[in-house]
């Protein structure tokens, strides 16, 4: 039986089919010439029945409640289309679906989130023309939400613009694209110098790439990109309400990022410290205390680090509780060690004079430009990798990357057969994962999955789907895809309840499933699993799949880096699930 039905069928004033397409037929069980009193309820009979005795010829549009030929009701959206034929009123009725029309509706919302997150990645500017009202709105998205750099008319941001002394030559280009634009007929390109010209972005070549569309209600409309600078955003004046971390006082990821890039591509800037600090046992605080003491933690070691930062630099959440701090004025280690100091001093007895007994401690991770790195990725990489030292080496200590020392303790850029090692490249993985796996379909699950177990020191990735009909499971001696023989266990209600509301399981131990859970606890306990994360995976609100990694050889506290690196990673494989 199909799933879903949606299409025509026609009846008559005592509400025999007189016409039916098959999918009807089939869906309610009836013939041609029989009485649709069978599959409809009553009130949707007296609809029907009224929309013969409307003197209007107008279309319009209701809902009934229609019969499956299993017994089960559905709600359908009808439109209701009365005419004469051989001198007998009969009434077309054309249905669809409310659930299918559900579906659809969140898979529009899902693929509507995908497209923000991926504009949110890129960083792209974006521009709106509509010609009938000559709106004009220059923006960019950042945490799903519009971010507006201009609205206004087209006619009115021209006018401002040419008031300025601009050079004949740009001023030109820049009344071609205004031309363009206005004229909505086709696509362009236009690569303009105009300092101001998307004000408070300071920057002076903009270059444009417009697509001209033309709606089905006859409205043109122009959409397109704009490329700051050639190939990068210039220096962006910090917004403080779109650039600020809506919780904390310092700026949010995306704008870390781009100042971070500004500082290292200012020239006038000698040296500059990539600092990344993680606040130590803050799991234990949010699951022991609560999430609102959990805050107080966060606000009060970002006061701290203000107060010890003084406006040398800039600080960002990164996510979580792990914070980036980018030096601009410090150009000594002396200067630097001075400040990892007193942060990390002020942060520990702050929290060891709580009578709650918090013990928060800080950990951080320290690389340089230029001495060490030169972009922004690899300069957070080494930063990441030296914060993984300073956990490792027992908390609540700074280290700062000094190469001969702390390369022998790193794994190479490259194994011996010439091969990228790639166990403490997370952030690279992160890109590939986004751009090479998701975007451009270059990478198969074989590779990323192989990475990403690599990187994080994972025995088990696991993908069910497709409401546990498909699957896909990675583990270090191969890639399975056969449904029957890894299908673990298909959760029941007492499970799907242990889900919170970031739809995450995080497992230190199978202790923590409590007896809650037999079936899923004696199957991970058969597989010799120490330590899970489970991912659930929603289709129209409901459960249909998850996401597992997995840990077999000793218990392992899952740390908030990589509880947030990895929902990622899951979120990412339930939109390629989807697409």
């Amino acid at each position: 039986m199909k799933k879903y039905y949606s299409g025509v069928f026609t009846v008559t004033r005592h509400l025999f089919i007189k016409l039916a397409d098959e999918g009807f037929l089939k869906f309610t069980g009836l013939d041609m010439n029989e009485s649709v009193k069978k599959v409809f309820t009553n009130e949707s009979l007296s609809v029907i029945e009224n929309a013969f005795k409307c003197a209007s010829s107008g279309d319009y549009s209701v809902i009934l409640d229609l019969r499956r030929n299993d017994g089960i009701y559905c709600a359908f959206l009808a439109t209701f289309h009365l005419f004469d034929e051989d001198e007998e009123k009969l009434l077309e009725i054309s249905v669809n679906d409310l659930s299918e029309l559900r579906e659809s509706r969140n898979e529009l919302k899902a693929y509507r989130r995908t497209a923000e997150t991926y504009l949110d990645i890129i960083g792209a500017v974006l521009i709106d023309y509509e010609r009938s009202t000559d709106v004009l709105e220059i923006f960019y998205i950042n945490d799903s939400r519009k971010r507006s750099i201009f609205k206004g008319t087209l006619s009115g941001w021209k006018n401002e613009l040419l008031k300025k002394n601009i050079p004949e030559e740009s001023a030109q280009e820049f009344k071609m694209l205004c031309g363009d634009l206005a004229s909505a007929k086709k696509n362009f390109r236009h690569s303009i110098v105009i300092n101001g010209l998307l004000s408070p972005l300071d920057c002076e070549q903009c270059t444009f790439s417009c697509r001209y569309l033309n709606g089905e209600d006859g409205n043109e409309e122009v959409a397109g990109c704009i490329d700051i600078g050639g190939d990068k955003m210039q220096k962006l004046v910090i917004d403080p309400v779109n650039d600020k971390d809506a919780f904390l006082n310092m700026l949010n990821k995306r704008a870390v990022i781009e100042q971070a890039n500004r500082i290292i591509a200012d020239q006038s800037v000698k040296c500059s410290f990539f600092v990344l600090l993680d606040l130590d046992n803050f799991k234990t605080v949010n699951d022991v205390h609560g999430h609102i003491v959990g805050d107080e933690v966060l606000i009060s070691a970002t006061k701290i680090i203000n107060d010890n930062l003084s406006g040398r630099g800039i600080v960002g959440r990164m996510g979580g509780d792990e914070i980036l701090i980018v030096t601009e004025t410090i150009e000594s280690q002396a200067e630097l060690r001075n400040m990892l100091r007193s942060i990390r001093t002020t942060i520990e007895w702050t929290f060891k004079n709580d009578p709650r007994k918090l013990n928060v401690t800080c950990s951080m991770g320290v690389s340089a430009y230029p001495d060490n790195e030169k972009n922004f990725d690899k300069l957070y990489s080494l930063a990441d990798k030296m914060l993984y030292i300073a956990k490792s080496k027992g908390k609540n200590r700074y280290v700062i990357y000094t190469p001969n020392l702390h390369d022998s303790q790193l794994i190479p850029e490259t194994t011996a057969n010439g091969e990228k090692n790639i166990s403490f490249d997370k952030v690279g993985i992160m890109q590939r994962l986004i751009d090479d796996y998701l975007v451009r379909r270059s990478y198969s699950n074989e590779m990323i999955f192989s990475e990403i177990g690599s990187a994080f020191t994972l025995d088990e990735i696991l993908i069910i789907y497709e409401n546990f009909t498909a699957a896909f499971q990675w583990t270090p001696d191969g890639v399975y895809s056969d449904i029957e023989s890894i299908l673990h266990f298909r959760p029941n209600k007492a499970f799907s309840e242990l889900f919170n509301r970031d739809n995450l399981i995080i497992l230190d131990g199978l202790y923590k499933l409590d007896g809650r859970s037999p079936m899923v606890e004696k199957c991970l306990e058969k597989k010799g699993v120490k330590s899970a994360m489970f991912y659930r995976i929603e289709r129209a609100g409901k459960f249909s799949g998850y996401v597992m990694f997995a840990r077999s050889t000793q218990r392992q506290m899952w740390s908030e880096n990589e509880i947030m690196a990895l929902s990622i990673v899951a979120k990412i494989f339930d939109i390629s699930m989807l697409n």
